[in-house]
């Protein structure tokens, strides 16, 4: 999980500068479509859109790069 302030958009164009973002890793797409469908996640879900004013959900795939893991820093894809 990776969250950090907005400060500026640097490249393009938005009506309204986000707060904050988030990325999440999830094992894969089908363990999120099962986390989502929970009986807890559907409890405190009201929670969740009542904090959001918007979101955007980008599914991305072959994550590589520089992660920080349990260990530190390392590269390649993450644990």
């Amino acid at each position: 999980m990776f969250n950090a302030k907005v400060e500026r958009l640097m490249l393009g164009e938005v009506e309204e500068l986000w707060d904050t973002v988030a990325i999440a890793m999830y094992p894969s797409r089908q363990a999120m479509i099962e986390m989502m469908q929970s009986d807890a996640y559907q409890a405190i879900h009201h929670h969740r859109e009542a904090g959001l004013a918007g979101q955007l959900n980008i599914e991305t795939t072959d994550a590589v790069g520089l992660w920080l893991g349990a260990t530190g820093f390392k590269m390649g894809k993450p644990d």
